[in-house]
């Protein structure tokens, strides 16, 4: 079903963007991100919380885009991302536990565009929804230097060793967000530009498993929501489809 999703949401930006292209540019290029990133309200199955510690990830992507005007431009992206979180501190009776989540996701993110600005450099603003599918899960989860092994019980009266390497299970599958880049283009000639920028992401929806919403230690359930941002830097290339005069995207 979330290959079918992604489809979908792939097929129909691609669709829009081909529809537009009359005689204006579009625009092919590929980028990447260097990113700080967090799950908002930790999960830890009942088990004593531990602080968070910062995490960097990574993202990289190919995009096509279409520009209406020198100032409006649609632009879809697939993005790989790598996120998660990073927790270090004292648990209960340990006097050491660090537990280090790698979430891997497959993005569709559609952006609109707007810039302004003259000569060389234009100042540009995206956002947009972009659609999330987990590709991979895994964990590093150890007490004082050692995995224990602890086991618990989920919501479907299923047991589960909370300190499991493999944890693709207790996700759910995909999740819609949103995006949003604030930056530049800079224009290397007619053809090309890199582009620089802010970007951030936030997920809406509550990536734990309806089967892993367990209570905290000492509270009550809270959702989880993934949340990263940080540098984005792309080339890009400009193409005339109608061998027109090429225009600013």
């Amino acid at each position: 079903m979330k290959k079918l999703h992604l489809l979908l949401v792939f097929s129909l930006a691609i669709t829009c963007i081909a529809h537009a292209q009359k005689g204006k540019e579009v625009i092919l290029g590929a980028g990447g991100a260097f990113t700080n990133v967090w799950i908002l309200k930790q999960n830890f199955y009942g088990e004593p919380e531990i602080d968070y510690a910062p995490k960097t990830g990574y993202a990289f992507n190919a995009n096509l885009g279409y520009s209406f005007t020198e100032q409006i431009s649609a632009i879809v992206e697939i993005q790989y991302s790598r996120q998660g979180q990073k927790y270090e501190g004292r648990q209960g009776s340990f006097t050491k536990a660090e537990r280090d989540i790698n979430l891997n996701y497959l993005n569709i993110p559609l952006f609109f565009k707007y810039s302004f600005g003259s000569g060389g450099t234009r100042f540009r603003f995206l956002a947009g929804p972009q659609f999330s599918s987990l590709l991979s899960a895994d964990q590093t989860y150890e007490r004082d230097g050692n995995v224990i092994g602890t086991k618990k019980i989920n919501l479907d009266g299923e047991e589960f060793v909370t300190d499991a390497e493999d944890i693709k299970d207790r996700w759910e599958s995909s999740y819609f967000g949103v995006a949003l880049d604030v930056g530049a283009d800079i224009y290397l000639n007619k053809n090309f530009f890199v582009n620089a920028g802010m970007r951030i992401n936030y997920g809406f929806k509550d990536i734990n498993a309806p089967a892993y919403r367990l209570p905290a230690y000492s509270e009550p359930y809270e959702a989880s929501h993934n949340l990263w941002g940080g540098l984005y830097v792309g080339i890009n290339y400009l193409l005339d489809v109608e061998g027109y005069k090429q225009r600013s995207f």
